[in-house]
């Protein structure tokens, strides 16, 4: 069956409908994948500021804070820096202090801390001071900026001049020590100084093989002669006085007790099997 004209064009949509349709079609497409962009009035940073620790101020606040030394002495040898901002977690100290790299085994280890305000560094004392930190009980105390390094020399040289005065009297003293080689040597445990006197053959050619092993692995068969000690130690003490103190109770001991030997050598008990 024909179908009239009429009928075909009421059938067919228009050219300018067509048109309309696919430019519709079209945009729609074009709306499904990428929508349009809506710009921002401005560009937006977020910054992340890592929290600044208390022990760390700003180099700003630094330079206009008042700050009192303090002395960290007698910890580990294995303490790290880290270890020392955790010990001052609760104090605010400047991060400028250096954890020596030579161990000295003569002297306690120790290192000098700047701590913000004079009160802050005087409870740092108070509470930290005989704490122990890796199995021992370290020593803080304050320390007087003003001739604090003249005092540590004049310490040091006086240290040295009552050592050669020790091997000396021991000489006089006891004459068995004439041909052997004196050394004092110091510690410190705790509280306390200690002074030693000690005693040793030289290692020659005719000494036994067993001497000349020590020696290479860097020992020494010592003999205690005397010893001296200095007790009571405070955060108020002036540097080195514990330390002098030892020496001095050394010194006297040895010429205290060579004087009473020298006495028994000359008494007739000294020689006598039988005093009744």
């Amino acid at each position: 069956m024909m179908i009239s004209d009429p009928e075909v064009q009421m059938a067919k949509p228009s050219n300018r409908t067509h048109r309309f349709f696919t430019k519709t079609v079209h945009s729609l497409s074009a709306h499904r994948r990428a929508p349009p962009r809506i710009p921002l009035p401005h560009s937006i940073i977020i910054k992340v500021t890592p929290p600044t620790p208390p022990s760390s101020p700003t180099p700003s606040r630094r330079s206009s804070m008042h700050w009192d030394k303090i002395e960290l002495s007698n910890y580990p040898p294995q303490l790290t820096y880290q270890d020392v901002l955790t010990l001052f977690q609760d104090f605010t100290i400047s991060p400028d202090f250096v954890l020596p790299n030579v161990k000295n085994l003569a002297y306690p280890l120790r290192t000098f801390i700047r701590i913000a305000g004079e009160q802050e560094a005087e409870r740092a004392v108070q509470e930290l001071c005989w704490s122990k930190v890796g199995g021992r009980q370290i020593n803080v105390r304050m320390v007087e900026e003003t001739g604090h390094q003249e005092m540590e020399v004049a310490v040091a040289d006086v240290a040295d001049e009552m050592k050669i005065g020790i091997v000396n009297t021991a000489r006089v003293y006891d004459p068995h020590l004439t041909t052997k080689i004196l050394e004092v040597r110091e510690c410190m445990q705790g509280t306390a100084n200690f002074a030693f006197l000690q005693a040793r053959d030289p290692v020659t050619v005719s000494s036994k093989p067993e001497a000349h092993m020590l020696s290479t692995d860097d020992k020494a068969k010592w003999e205690l002669v005397m010893a001296g000690r200095s007790e009571g130690w405070n955060w108020k003490m002036k540097d080195g006085s514990g330390r002098l103190a030892a020496l001095k109770d050394l010194q006297d001991t040895l010429q205290r007790q060579g004087i009473m030997r020298k006495l028994w050598g000359q008494w007739e008990g000294s020689s006598a099997l039988d005093m009744h």
